[in-house]
């Protein structure tokens, strides 16, 4: 099979997997009830031609396969709907927050993977020693621990008792620190990404570490060695190219799900990101931002798995692309 041919099928296995996934979201939402009675139930001053109103306007006086179809076609046009609680573009909420949780993912990743490499490849070199059984203890344990519990623990330090990081928010409500919005915003960012790097360096350290002590072991290694090249040049030019192949999928996963992964640190510090808009909104069943935020995920963990999946083939053409 050339590769122009694997990439097509899995561009039309990626659009009926995302048919799938709004189909099921769909349904789901659809059966938790109706948005109009929980705004209501807050609001219970409003009118019943207002109800009537927003009824025919979100088209909930529609059967659901009319709905989905409408809401379906309208996606497809970059239409993600408005939202009930907002009254703004769902796809404008997206963009905006989305820009605020990718300004703590992103470093919480790139950190966590510069920090787990160092991490694994002393491990990997000094297998069964005490450093080895030090950083995989601390891996395992970075592992085990709650997100909530370790979010905690970074405000109940740094922001209760040594008073250094606010803990909460992406800016302050006042004036900015040291007259400065930007000084103002990584300020805030630093306990966020801490909290990240943590659970991403723990996974990534065991993952790389894993593929390190593989990799060490072939033949391929030991030729090196007898060749007399630097042991630095084995592990960092070769060794650890190569176990960095299988990392790519986790990566791949870990930047696909960017926006989905943020609830539990976003909530802890109250960060305006899309994982806190989504809590919000399923709390409020306002099911526009509900649907575009979950069809926004589905879409980059498609597209993140797909794009790995080209790159393992470019990367290694043994790799049999049926």
């Amino acid at each position: 099979m050339q590769v122009t041919q694997f990439i097509i099928r899995r561009l039309i296995f990626s659009v009926i997997l995302l048919i799938g996934v709004s189909v099921i979201v769909f349904a789901l939402v659809n059966a938790v009830g109706n948005p109009i009675e929980i705004l209501l139930a807050e609001r219970p001053g409003i009118s019943q031609q207002a109800i009537d109103q927003m009824t025919a306007y979100y088209g909930l006086d529609q059967p659901a396969v009319t709905r989905y179809l409408i809401w379906a076609g309208n996606l497809l046009q970059g239409d993600f709907g408005t939202s009930i609680i907002y009254n703004q573009p769902v796809w404008e909420m997206i963009t905006v927050w989305g820009a605020e949780t990718m300004k703590i993912q992103v470093p919480g990743i790139l950190i966590a993977l510069a920090i787990a490499t160092v991490m694994a490849v002393t491990a990997a070199v000094r297998q069964y020693s005490k450093t080895d059984f030090g950083v995989m203890a601390s891996a395992m344990l970075g592992q085990s621990l709650p997100a909530f519990f370790v979010g905690i623990l970074l405000i109940l330090i740094f922001s209760y008792w040594l008073g250094i990081f606010p803990s909460y928010g992406a800016y302050s409500m006042r004036a900015p620190l040291w007259g400065s919005p930007t000084l103002d915003a990584l300020w805030h960012m630093v306990l966020p990404v801490a909290m990240l790097t943590f659970f991403n360096t723990a996974a990534l350290t065991l993952l790389m570490r894993s593929n390190l002590v593989d990799i060490l072991r072939h033949d391929f290694v030991t030729a090196a060695r007898a060749s007399g090249l630097p042991e630095r040049r084995i592990i960092y030019g070769h060794a650890l190219r190569n176990a960095l192949i299988p990392v790519l999928t986790y990566l791949a996963i870990l930047f696909g799900l960017m926006l989905g992964t943020a609830p539990v640190t976003e909530a802890v510090f109250t960060w305006p990101g899309v994982g806190y808009l989504y809590i919000n909104a399923i709390q409020q069943l306002d099911y526009p931002v509900i649907l575009g935020v979950t069809m926004a995920i589905s879409v980059m963990l498609v597209l993140a798995t797909l794009l790995t999946d080209i790159a393992y083939v470019l990367i290694d053409p043994r790799i049999r692309l049926d």
